[in-house]
């Protein structure tokens, strides 16, 4: 590929890029979510069968009989929009390719975090949130863990605190990994079946 045509699709993906990261893309990411759990779970589905609600709404996404609240755990100071943002501006006024060289970026490197801690403590989190009190009963939480230097969940989680939360069902998507932590009775059968045979 040349580098003018190289350029080009840089600029059409950096601009796809700030479209999905930003708020115009949420509905599109929380499908995205569901849609990459479903699939480290081996649920087979059509995309049609996924679908968003309106952001005013305590569902985000439906699928079957599941309700899905989904919810992403980042990296604390984490400015990923301002990154892109950033990235994108600098590419769409390139000439060249070395143009589109920026600066780069330096973290502090935080100790490792168990995942079943991060994941419950963020559950429980958002039980007390006064948005999803009168529904929670009735949600089935969907995280997204995209915080760095956290291990991987090991399903150690303490199920019986999990169940005085109050949530229907709590899971995660930790990469390409998914877990159900918790399936209450009225949990869909899929989650239900799940927590036993979630990938480690």
């Amino acid at each position: 590929m040349k580098d003018k045509e190289l350029l080009a699709t840089m600029k059409r993906e950096w601009a796809e890029q700030l479209r999905f990261f930003s708020n115009r893309g949420k509905a599109e990411r929380e499908r995205w979510v569901v849609k990459a759990f479903l699939s480290g779970l081996r649920i087979p589905f059509e995309a049609s069968e996924i679908t968003s609600r309106t952001q005013d709404d305590a569902v985000d996404v439906d699928f079957r009989e599941a309700r899905f609240q989904v919810k992403e755990i980042t990296t604390p100071g984490e400015k990923r929009q301002a990154e892109i943002a950033s990235t994108f501006k600098r590419v769409q006024v390139a000439q060249s390719l070395q143009d589109t060289i920026g600066p780069g970026f330096v973290y502090d490197t935080p100790p490792i975090i168990s995942g079943d801690d991060l994941v419950g403590s963020e559950a429980a989190r958002l039980a007390t949130d006064p948005k999803y009190l009168p529904s929670k009963h009735n949600l089935d939480l969907l995280l997204y863990v995209t915080r760095t230097f956290v291990s991987i969940p090991q399903l150690q989680s303490d199920t019986q605190a999990l169940s005085k939360l109050g949530w229907r069902s709590i899971s995660c998507l930790f990469g390409a990994q998914s877990f159900v932590l918790f399936a209450g009775p009225e949990a869909p059968g899929f989650l239900q079946y799940a927590i036993n045979t979630s990938s480690i």
